[in-house]
């Protein structure tokens, strides 16, 4: 006869062992299977809204956001790191001919979302996965600063640790939109995960 202590440890090796192989269980009510564990399959492609030189709306900028001033940013950046949204929107902008009556054009909202999607399972692979044994998340928000040389300059991940929000952005560093005329612009890019 086992100890109530190695029936537990066997239980809980048997139930580790079948949800790391995929399998699962009959549930003893209803004959009908059970998933042992709940593991995300993928992240579903997400959308994106732009901005022009504009900060969020009030509320939506993560919390602790502070302006750290041009300096403090570049030197994150510097290090391979990434200010918040708010912080790279408050670094001082140059907005070259403002007598040209063309305006200076911004990455659609399309394009942001394509860009993105083909990123997407980099960041589900390499920071979502590991996030989701500690924090509950469907759906994740990345708030964007994108230079008009095309790289992102600042972003804010929502929810997620601190860990987690530093692995999104040395995923988001590497990568690269199309150049566009204007100085920067602001992006939300929101994803599922299934």
């Amino acid at each position: 006869m086992m100890s109530v202590l190695a029936r537990r440890l066997f239980m809980s090796c048997t139930a580790i062992a079948l949800a790391v192989s995929g399998c699962a269980t009959s549930s003893p009510n209803s004959g009908n299977p059970e998933p042992l564990a709940s593991m995300p399959n993928g992240a579903v492609p997400g959308t994106a809204t732009v901005y022009a030189l504009a900060l969020p709306t009030p509320g939506t900028a993560s919390s602790g956001d502070t302006a750290l001033g041009f300096t403090a940013s570049k030197a994150k950046r510097a290090k391979g790191e990434l200010p918040s949204y708010v912080e790279a929107m408050l670094e001082p902008a140059e907005l070259g001919d403002l007598t040209n009556d063309e305006g200076q054009q911004l990455l659609s909202s399309t394009k942001v979302s394509d860009v993105m999607n083909r990123h997407v399972n980099d960041i589900f692979q390499g920071c979502v996965l590991r996030e989701i044994k500690t924090t509950h998340m469907s759906r994740i928000s990345i708030q964007m600063v994108i230079s008009g040389k095309g790289e992102i300059t600042g972003a804010t991940t929502k929810p997620g640790s601190k860990p987690f929000q530093v692995c999104v952005n040395r995923k988001l560093i590497a990568i690269n939109f199309p150049k566009f005329s204007a100085p920067r612009m602001g992006a939300e890019y929101t994803f599922s995960i299934e």
